[in-house]
């Protein structure tokens, strides 16, 4: 049976992620590098993966790999070009086959990657494309349009590229001895007059160039949010605390309820448990329960989003608390702490305001306060 290694290579300087190295960049709360390392792992044919970057990453990477994925990874040094540095993963590469990686593609399917390996096993090399849908135009050094090029004879290069081992590295060898320029490894092969089996791709497999891409890698992985809104509303009484948001507020009226009446963290728990549709908090946390006895929201909030992150991710949420008095302006930048804190998330994500109701209703007349709160998570994979 034979084996396949994928190269992964990562050695490049970023330059036009504004200094931030795009393998490390964040996509859905993982690193780059993690989404492609984990389609290796989901692939039947990659049998083990050789990572080739700076040597200041190693430490860095390998962590990453031993917590995302159990296939054997090796690293070495990245070269003084592209076509040096697969050359290295290729020399330690064991598999017959090679399977040449952007650690910078983090949408490569899997079962693109097992069609390719068919592919390169059926005709000796095989590499991974769009077909072009676009019309495609070649213009003059005045820029008019000479001629409109054939759509149909083209097609969009990608990774993998596949290629027999024992075929490959001579070719490489060669290429870096004679300093030969190639902007992809396709190239080689086409410089010495061998064929390469195109496989057409089943999704848009980007390769992280620019900072705008991370978002629009994001919602090809997370989807569309899904959206949840919460309402609450609790009396204004003497002899209790007011607790918003996790803040204890000096305040000569405080909330009732059974826990400690935290009426905007029940308005943003309902809100998660509505995106999620897994019911609301008095299903969760009933009032006649007495280990609910005035407890903490936060500790509430804490349980509630360790059950949404089993299947979802968390996006944002903004909370609107209405209270005629007091003041709660000064305590904003609190309260977005510690409901970024309860939810393991930046505090970007956590927006919270108040208003009044100009001292109309209920908490117009300090009978209560009321609190809506909405969110948005996404489906994991």
């Amino acid at each position: 049976m034979s084996t396949f290694t994928a190269v992964l290579v990562c050695a490049g300087s970023s330059t036009r992620m504004g200094g931030t190295d795009k393998i490390f960049a964040n996509i859905a709360g993982d690193p780059v590098i993690a989404h492609t390392l984990i389609s290796c792992q989901k692939s039947e044919k990659i049998t083990d993966i050789v990572i080739v970057s700076k040597p200041e990453n190693k430490q860095r990477l390998l962590d990453i790999a031993d917590k995302y994925i159990t296939k054997p990874v090796s690293f070495c040094e990245g070269g003084t070009t592209r076509t040096h540095s697969v050359l290295n993963g290729v020399l330690i590469a064991k598999g017959d086959y090679v399977a040449i990686m952007d650690g910078a593609r983090p949408l490569v399917l899997s079962s693109d990657i097992d069609n390719t390996c068919l592919e390169a096993k059926k005709h000796g090399a095989a590499a991974l494309g769009i077909q072009m849908t676009d019309t495609v135009k070649k213009y003059d050094d005045n820029g008019f349009i000479t001629a409109t090029v054939n759509r149909e004879e083209l097609v969009r290069i990608q990774t993998p590229q596949i290629f027999k081992r024992s075929e490959f590295l001579p070719l490489l060898k060669d290429a870096v001895d004679n300093n030969l320029t190639f902007t992809d490894d396709c190239q080689i092969y086409e410089y010495h007059k061998k064929r390469v089996k195109i496989v057409h791709a089943n999704n848009s497999n980007m390769k992280i160039t620019h900072s705008v891409d991370l978002a629009t890698a994001a919602r090809q992985i997370i989807g569309m949010p899904r959206l949840g809104h919460g309402y609450d509303v609790h009396r204004l009484t003497e002899g209790r605390d007011l607790i918003l948001c996790g803040e204890k507020i000096d305040f000569e009226l405080g909330l009732l309820g059974h826990s400690d009446a935290d009426v905007a963290t029940h308005a943003l728990m309902d809100a998660l448990l509505g995106a999620a549709a897994l019911g609301d908090i008095g299903k969760l946390f009933p009032d006649t329960a007495d280990e609910f006895k005035d407890i903490s929201s936060l500790i509430l909030l804490k349980r509630v989003i360790e059950k949404i992150n089993q299947d979802y991710v968390f996006g944002n949420c903004d909370i609107t608390i209405i209270a005629q008095k007091p003041k709660l302006l000064p305590h904003i930048g609190n309260m977005r702490k510690n409901i970024a804190n309860t939810l393991n998330c930046d505090i970007s994500q956590v927006n919270i305001k108040a208003t009044t109701e100009e001292r109309l209703g209920f908490t117009g007349s300090l009978e209560g306060i009321s609190s809506h709160a909405v969110c948005t998570v996404f489906k994991k994979d």
